[in-house]
């Protein structure tokens, strides 16, 4: 039932995330080695194009999304399955808890359905942020370190988590939803690294770096 629920909620509750607690931010700038196109239009809609890049260490990579329609993507990098994040997830809260809308529209509603584990307790489904924020994770999975929109990150390459947050095509960011048009990576060390799209976990791609 959770996953149902779950499933079909994905992308009105993500988006309704940006809607309410979305703040703006600076977008960066810089030059860099590569662009890759974080889906497309008509068939490469959910495809990394180029799909595998080989750079140089110290070089950087640029993710940006080219779509003429809304549709988000990520550039996702996990050390192993277990990091790849949910885009809603369950947290019991007791059942006194109340929520009341932070925004004006007169038809919203959390969802909300019993805790079969606690009788005192009941689940509201969220978003996650970890999947939908810039984010990076070490590799204990322990120390959490959010960036601002547009980030120019350096990845060292024992990082267990990595994440763009959700890149909108230039014009197209939703009312109210944080300005992230790029990411950027500069890949501190030789190796090949693979990642994906969150939104989207069919999309993948690889960056070899020499």
């Amino acid at each position: 039932m959770i996953a149902n629920v779950i499933t079909v909620s994905v992308g009105l509750l993500a988006l309704t995330y940006f809607v309410i607690v979305g703040v703006s931010y600076p977008v960066g700038a810089g030059t860099v080695s590569n662009t890759i196109n974080a889906g497309g239009n008509g068939a490469s809609w959910d495809k990394f194009t180029p799909q595998n890049v080989t750079i140089n260490a110290g070089e950087s990579v640029t993710w940006i999304n080219p779509m003429q329609v809304l549709e988000p993507h990520t550039a996702t990098f996990v050390k192993d399955k277990e990091m790849i994040p949910p885009l809603v997830a369950p947290f019991s809260v007791p059942n006194n808890t109340e929520f009341k809308p932070a925004i004006s529209a007169p038809n919203v509603e959390p969802t909300i359905m019993p805790d079969n584990t606690n009788p005192n307790n009941k689940l509201v489904i969220t978003d996650n942020l970890r999947a939908s924020a810039p984010v990076v994770i070490d590799n204990t999975k322990t120390n959490v370190t959010y960036l601002q929109p547009n980030s120019k990150y350096s990845f060292v390459g024992d990082e267990s988590y990595v994440n763009s947050g959700w890149i909108f095509p230039m014009g197209q960011i939703p009312p109210g939803a944080p300005p992230i048009t790029s990411f950027t990576v500069t890949f501190e060390n030789p190796g090949t690294y693979y990642y994906l799209c969150a939104i989207h976990p069919w999309m993948s791609g690889t960056v070899m770096v020499n």
